[in-house]
């Protein structure tokens, strides 16, 4: 058995086990069995069919027991802004979470991932929710360059909001994993003292980018077309900060961003003999796998907990 197959065989292995762990609740009949007539593949019909399912769910969440501080400056740039969910009732500073949302580097917003501030503020801790800057305008790694701003702003603002500065789990999904992964590994982009002490990368899609890419004219927008592709590539970096990390994905993700996922999971098992914690969601795709956060269906979210309750101890 090759070594690529034995990483395969361990990484479905723990699949089986992340997914029998506690009282799972999965998707409710409905959107389970539309969520298969949408597909895998990255098509308009599938991310707005998808989203569709589960918008009229956040849509009809209150916000009980969560405080929003919203459009919080933290960088020059229009898109510098945060928005800031809370818990309501908290006796003392609480660990953050920073999420980064995704959208191909060229679009999105935080409001788009609002279902995980309030996820995560019920569970007790405050989350930072980041917009940033887009491509082609801004180019890598400008992502992770406004990540530790946002990073800074909390440090500085963590005494007048509750915060525990020296408990941070910084998150993204797919092109904000990117930005998290570049910030988690590259240590010329890291803050002095920034209090990160895990992070979450959730079906990262362009961890090495010689290998086949998702889109390569959009991945060019970020990227660039002069740069030395193989020193962007996350997967030669990982060598950096070595901090507990999670990495996250779906199981009907788009091949190529299977592969890529496949290709992190691979360089951080041969930097440290072992594999990175996985968490799996069964029956989602990459859209889903993040909009299914906070409503019934508690495939992914308690994994996600579980880690950052271990790291943040």
């Amino acid at each position: 058995m090759t070594m690529t197959s034995k990483l395969v065989a361990a990484t479905g292995l723990f699949w089986l086990a992340c997914t029998s762990v506690g009282a799972q609740v999965a998707n409710t009949p409905e959107i389970a069995a539309k969520l298969p007539e949408l597909g895998s593949e990255l098509s308009r019909e599938m991310v707005g069919g998808t989203m569709g399912l589960y918008k009229p769910l956040h849509a009809a969440d209150t916000g009980a027991g969560v405080t929003v501080l919203a459009d919080q400056t933290y960088g020059e740039h229009d898109r510098n802004r945060l928005d800031l969910y809370l818990p309501e009732g908290a006796t003392g500073p609480v660990p953050v979470v920073v999420f980064v949302h995704g959208g191909g580097f060229v679009r999105g917003d935080k409001g788009d991932v609002s279902n995980i501030g309030r996820y995560l503020a019920r569970a007790g801790y405050a989350a930072a929710l980041i917009n940033y800057r887009f491509a082609p305008d801004n180019q890598w790694p400008s992502g992770a360059q406004d990540l530790a701003a946002a990073l800074g702003w909390l440090q500085d603002n963590a005494s007048a909001n509750g915060l525990d500065a020296g408990r941070i789990v910084i998150a993204g999904n797919s092109a904000g994993s990117m930005h998290v992964a570049d910030y988690t590994f590259r240590e010329e982009l890291q803050n002095v003292e920034d209090g990160v002490v895990g992070a979450i990368l959730i079906s990262p899609p362009t961890v090495d980018l010689t290998a086949r890419e998702v889109d390569p004219a959009r991945d060019a927008l970020y990227y660039g077309t002069d740069g030395d592709r193989s020193a962007q590539s996350v997967v030669t970096a990982v060598d950096g900060r070595k901090i507990p990390v999670l990495v996250g994905y779906a199981q009907n993700e788009p091949a190529v961003i299977s592969d890529q996922t496949r290709l992190l999971i691979e360089a951080l098992n041969t930097r440290d003999s072992r594999l990175p914690l996985i968490a799996s969601a069964p029956g989602h795709n990459h859209i889903s796998i993040v909009e299914h956060i906070g409503t019934a269906d508690e495939t992914l979210g308690p994994q996600l907990l579980t880690f950052i309750s271990g790291v943040t101890q």
